[in-house]
């Protein structure tokens, strides 16, 4: 813990603050629970006053960042003068403390809302609720992000560039919008165990959890288009930890999401929801663990670095995961549960089925991020590739593909087989052809001509299912069968884009044609920095029709880390992306110029006709610059090089790199054997490194810049896109209607309290003028 002076006051204060009040309304909504309902006003008002601190908090955390407020560590570490105003602001979350003060103001005030709607189960809800947020807010107190500097620098140290893309800026605040929202039905399942309300809290709760897959999903479609368009790897998704840490929990979302469907429906997996809402959530605080308690990283570029919070991150595990452990074992066997008496080929089989696939997806993918963790005590510690990931997972994408083709001719009670296979005529009819299409483009891998066959069905399938229950019910009532249309198409563009890409490395020397299959390429110029624009590179592409388009990739080097940064060109069509992707850039050099060398001590290069090898640096006594320092006099440093020319011995040539106190240079040329001059350009002390400039050398020809180039092709990429579209506006659908129906189940239960009401003040007033005698007789009976 820092001490007052260390901190940021303005932003420290309402820190604190929120402890107490998230405390008292903790402490209000038990005494709620031990019967004391009058105590509901004090819960509400405390947690008001904890959301108001942590919005406060977080508005003197941003007013810091775009004020540039240097004094405060955090603004200091993750911002920079030179940072446009909307890279400013979303330093805010770049760095482990802000992003946690994030991930809890978008907790507190969805918390408002939870309040709203939680009705009677108010309190055990909000209880649970505020307790994971109080886990977060202990975060912000042992890692308080309004550190203060001893000292205010004059400018910081900027930002990441790989955040600094517009992509960024929306991308993590929506991924922790959902990781706030995983917590909702999580706190609505404890609190119905809590409160022995087997059946009541599905119905509340499954418009959150819709609310969380949307978001999620998301999250994770900005993420992938982020690194598809802005890293220049040529892929959406690397099955990295972070990456990871947010598929893990959305999968599970999903399988809550027909779980609730089933419990709401057929009043079938009410034990198993409880356990995926818990899952749900223990995987968020997993995920969370794994990237940014440090033990990832030495394999993830995403991982953050300890803070030295990784105790506290498995305190939160701990007791989010004993919680529903100790209520599910104590309520078991009070669960109603339906006995499974589903056919075969049944709507109800099959989702089941569809779940426990997955569940198992996700299972997987957990025991694949945890790698690293769960082989950090064997002697050569390591992680698994994106080969384990594809392989593990393609044949339970066949199996869900199967699944989506057959569900939607399903009924609950069962349908004969003859029948499914009439309804699947024409979508089966549509697989048929687009697989044979498939196998005449050279698909021949045997799993990949099923994944296409199964997936077009289920595409097909989902949407003759979509317009039947369109037409009857309206667009929101189809909304789900809409999201299983998307997996199909997703499933297709997951194939094609990555099993079937091209990828060719190929140099372009400046002006020449080149071919590449059927693309010409032309690398025509380099274009230096424009103020925000960055370093580009001018290619001309010409098609085999004689069409042409210009791409321009970036190849850079950030300003204050000295990272070299790649951004490559997409250019999208509706069949294929083509991605041109720079690897490196040689600037080349024009007649005249002369030829830069740079060299360690021991090494050598070849100029022209001539291998010139440093020898080392020969420095003056230190006492003798010392001297002359003081006096104002110069230093004379030489670079000792051996010089040899067509075979012929070596020469010693000792150019001079003399420089005075107050920051003159000189540095004469040599004259080099056989021809030609070379200065010493500049000298990097603390390397041992020295930059050589060579000109007039005999053999020394001007050389054209040259461009290296990853050219990709990407079939079908688009499909990836537009099939996460489809899912997630299903997901919406159904959302706005579940609310619809929410609204509708709060007013009629309203109309039923108030009609209770209404005959009890009868009642009550029909004793009132009845004979004493009658009233009398009324009170013995009770």
């Amino acid at each position: 813990m820092e001490s007052l002076s260390q901190l940021y006051l303005p932003g420290a204060v309402p820190v604190w603050a929120a402890v107490v009040f998230a405390l008292a309304a903790l402490w209000g909504y038990s005494l709620v629970l031990r019967g004391d309902q009058a105590a509901v006003g004090f819960a509400r008002r405390a947690y008001g006053f904890f959301t108001l601190s942590i919005v406060l908090s977080a508005a003197v955390l941003a007013i810091a960042l775009v004020r540039r407020d240097f004094r405060v560590e955090y603004v200091f570490q993750y911002t920079g003068l030179e940072l446009p105003m909307h890279y400013q602001f979303a330093a805010f979350w770049a760095g482990q403390k802000g992003s946690f003060l994030l991930w809890l103001l978008f907790g507190a005030l969805i918390g408002l809302l939870v309040r709203r709607t939680a009705g009677k189960a108010e309190a055990a809800v909000m209880g649970i609720y505020t307790l994971t947020l109080v886990g977060l807010l202990f975060i912000l107190v042992r890692e308080n992000p309004f550190v203060m500097l001893a000292e205010t620098p004059l400018d910081g140290q900027g930002l990441n560039p790989l955040l600094q893309d517009d992509w960024m800026v929306i991308h993590p605040p929506i991924m922790f919008v959902g990781y706030a929202l995983a917590a909702v039905p999580y706190a609505f399942a404890m609190a119905a165990l809590w409160r022995r309300d087997y059946s009541g809290w599905a119905a509340r709760a499954f418009p959150w959890a819709l609310t969380g897959f949307l978001v999620l999903g998301s999250a994770i479609l900005l993420g992938g288009y982020w690194a598809y368009k802005t890293l220049g790897w040529g892929g959406y998704w690397g099955w990295d930890p972070v990456e990871n840490a947010s598929l893990i929990p959305w999968i599970l979302g999903v399988v809550l999401i027909h779980g609730l469907y089933l419990e709401r429906t057929k009043g079938r997996y009410r034990r198993a929801n409880f356990v995926l809402a818990g899952l749900v959530y223990m995987a968020v605080l997993y995920g969370t663990f794994l990237t940014r308690s440090g033990v990832l990283a030495d394999f993830s570029v995403h991982s953050f670095v300890d803070l030295g919070i990784s105790g506290w991150l498995i305190l939160m595990m701990a007791v989010f995961l004993a919680l529903p452990v100790a209520l599910i074992a104590l309520r078991w066997r009070e669960i109603p549960a339906a006995r499974n008496e589903d056919p075969v080929l049944s709507r109800g089989a099959f989702l089941v089925i569809g779940t426990v696939t997955l569940t198992a997806s996700a299972l997987v993918i957990t025991a694949g991020t945890s790698a690293p963790l769960l082989t950090r005590w064997l002697e050569h510690a390591g992680q698994v590739g994106p080969s384990f990931y594809n392989q593990v997972n393609l044949p339970l994408a066949l199996l869900v593909a199967l699944l989506l083709s057959v569900v939607p001719f399903l009924t609950w009670r069962g349908t004969p087989a003859r029948e499914v296979m009439r309804r699947m005529r024409w979508p089966g009819a549509v697989a048929v052809t687009v697989a044979a299409l498939a196998f005449a483009l050279d698909v021949r891998d045997p799993l990949h001509l099923l994944l296409v066959l199964l997936a077009t069905a289920a595409l097909g399938a989902n949407l003759v299912k979509t317009f039947e229950v369109a037409s009857t019910q309206g667009l929101g009532g189809a909304g789900g069968w809409l999201a299983h249309v998307g997996v199909g198409i997703m499933l297709i563009g997951f194939l094609a884009s990555s099993a079937y890409d091209e990828s060719v490395k190929v140099t372009l020397a400046q002006g020449e044609p080149r071919q590449v299959d059927d693309l010409t390429l032309t690398f025509t110029r380099y274009i230096p920095r424009q103020g925000r624009e960055k370093e580009r590179m001018e290619v001309r592409v010409v098609r085999e029709d004689g069409s042409e388009l210009w791409a321009y990739p970036k190849l850079f080097v950030n300003d204050r880390t000295r990272q070299v940064m790649a951004n490559p060109d997409v250019h999208s069509s509706p069949l294929q992306d083509l991605y041109i992707s720079p690897i490196e850039i040689e600037p080349g050099r024009r007649e005249g110029e002369p030829e830069r060398v740079l060299l360690a001590a021991g090494e050598r290069a070849t100029v022209g006709g001539l291998d010139v090898r440093f020898a080392g640096f020969r420095v003056p006594e230190q006492h003798e610059m010392m001297v002359a320092l003081a006096d104002g006099g110069t230093i004379e440093i030489g670079a000792h090089l051996e010089i040899a020319a067509d075979g012929a011995a070596a020469t010693s040539l000792v150019p001079t790199y003399a420089f005075t106190a107050a920051g003159a240079v000189t540095a004469p040329p040599a004259e080099l054997p056989g021809g030609g001059m070379v200065m010493v350009s500049s000298i990097d002390a603390a390397e041992g490194r020295v930059q050589l400039d060579l000109w007039g050398v005999p053999g020394l020809v001007a050389e054209p810049a040259r461009l290296s180039l990853d050219v990709t092709r990407k079939p079908l990429i688009k499909l990836v896109w537009y099939g996460l579209y489809v899912v997630l506006f299903g997901g919406l659908l159904s959302t706005v209607k579940r609310l619809r129906q929410g609204r509708r189940v709060d007013e009629l239960g309203e109309a039923v309290e108030a009609a209770k009401a209404g005959r009890a003040r009868a009642a009550a007033d029909e004793v009132a003028v009845a004979p004493a005698s009658a009233r009398e007789e009324l009170g013995a009976a009770g």
